[in-house]
């Protein structure tokens, strides 16, 4: 069989063995999406279900303060938590279902790339040898005027067989990239909906301890109840088992209200609801400060963990306030399964990354008189979340407001619908109701 023909053959082959793979990955796709779907429809029964333990909240903070109204106020809001916590464990385990899928989707790119790669391969081969010979050559070796232009055929069937597979090489190299950034997002999606998980088992367990201290204070009486209530003011020690993620950061509970209360006022929002969105940022920044530091690594440095979006922006930041851009710490980037997923590089109590932090600059300058802005100072990075939070509508101080307002505040869309960005705006507004009753 002549070489030309054989190396056809070798490419029909490669075709043939891709289609094989394809079809095999085929079922399993099918049962992933299968079980995403099953996931999606029990996500929404329970969504359902917390909002009807919402309304009852609504209903009850609007009816007279009695012993009775706040217990079931706050029994309510353990159901709905405990909902949430298993609306979280039914999205993580979705998300690892998508990880899965895309994962595949990336062995598929990477196993067409090379066998076009072989394809590419063999077409250049066959080329080079039709090539080879000039026009008089090739009329010589023919026997019949159809032969020659039989060859001739195949020459310009290879050269398009060629440009189709530069072509594709080049789309599938897209779709590789696309593919790759999306198991980066998925990711993350993964590790956030980790932290709010264990973010809203705190709560729940912060409410049960505060509905089982209420009737131990009041013993069940209506009157002793009452009393509470006139009596009730800013409560610090309360306080400060509602910010355990904060001060870890640093930020004692006497500085998350004086600061809170100062810089939500300002921006016309709610003081709970802004220390509220402090406390869920800092438990989903679990390395906050924990890069760039004098003693860490070369990888830690800013260089490494920062997006090159953030350089400038963090050495103009740094040498206005007089810093040392190599020694300031920022945060770190999450990891998972000992990877780098996404970057770090966020600055201060209120976590902003430096090019978010030069937009509200100036405007925190003038509200705190501090020029200029420093975001590792409490009031100043404050006044940014409360800046940030007001300019996305939570100067309403609507619950649809706020929770408008913290989606874009975690995502950058109002009307965000992932999974993590509902839980996120979710966990705010439980914590923000646990904070107000002691403010």
């Amino acid at each position: 069989m002549p070489t030309k023909h054989l190396s056809i053959l070798s490419a029909n082959l490669l075709v043939g063995l891709f289609a094989g793979l394809f079809l095999f990955t085929q079922p399993t796709q099918a049962t992933t999406q299968d079980d995403i779907a099953s996931k999606n429809l029990q996500i929404q029964e329970l969504e359902r279900q917390i909002a009807e333990y919402q309304t009852q909240i609504d209903q009850r903070q609007g009816a007279a303060k009695s012993l009775s109204n706040e217990i079931g106020i706050l029994n309510a809001r353990i159901n709905s938590v405990q909902l949430e916590i298993r609306s979280l464990a039914l999205s993580i385990g979705k998300t690892n279902d998508e990880i899965f899928t895309t994962q595949q989707s990336i062995a598929i790119a990477e196993e067409k790339i090379l066998m076009r790669k072989g394809a590419l391969a063999n077409a250049l081969r066959l080329l080079n040898h039709l090539e080879q010979d000039n026009l008089v050559e090739v009329v010589l070796k023919n026997n019949s005027l159809s032969d020659f232009f039989n060859q001739v055929n195949d020459l310009t069937s290879t050269q398009d067989n060629l440009r189709i597979n530069i072509d594709e090489i080049k789309s599938l190299k897209t779709d590789l990239e696309t593919e790759q950034d999306k198991l980066e997002d998925q990711r993350s999606e993964l590790e956030n909906l980790k932290s709010i998980q264990e973010i809203q088992r705190r709560s729940a367990e912060q409410t049960k301890n505060n509905k089982n201290n209420l009737l131990k204070v009041t013993k069940g009486e209506e009157s002793k109840f009452q009393n509470l209530v006139k009596q009730s003011k800013a409560d610090i020690e309360k306080i400060r088992a509602q910010i355990y993620y904060l001060q870890q950061n640093g930020v004692t509970a006497e500085d998350a209200v004086k600061f809170g209360e100062l810089a939500a006022i300002r921006a016309g929002i709610r003081p709970a609801y802004l220390i509220a969105v402090l406390e869920i940022e800092s438990g989903l920044g679990r390395n906050v400060g924990r890069c760039n530091r004098p003693e860490d690594p070369p990888e830690k440095n800013w260089r490494k963990i920062m997006h090159v979006r953030d350089h400038q922006p963090f050495l103009d930041i740094t040498a206005q306030l007089g810093l040392n851009p190599d020694t300031t710490a920022v945060s770190c980037p999450q990891f998972v399964n000992g990877k780098r997923n996404g970057w770090g590089g966020a600055m201060g109590p209120a976590q902003f990354i430096p090019s978010t932090w030069i937009a509200y600059r100036d405007q925190v300058a003038r509200i705190t008189g501090h020029n200029p802005a420093n975001p590792w100072n409490i009031e100043d990075a404050f006044t940014a979340s409360a800046t940030k939070l007001a300019n996305a509508g939570a100067g309403a101080k609507t619950r649809a407001a706020e929770v408008a307002a913290s989606k874009a505040y975690y995502s950058g869309n109002s009307r965000c619908a992932t999974a993590s960005c509902n839980s996120y705006a979710n966990a705010i507004q439980n914590k923000a109701a646990q904070i107000e009753q002691d403010l």
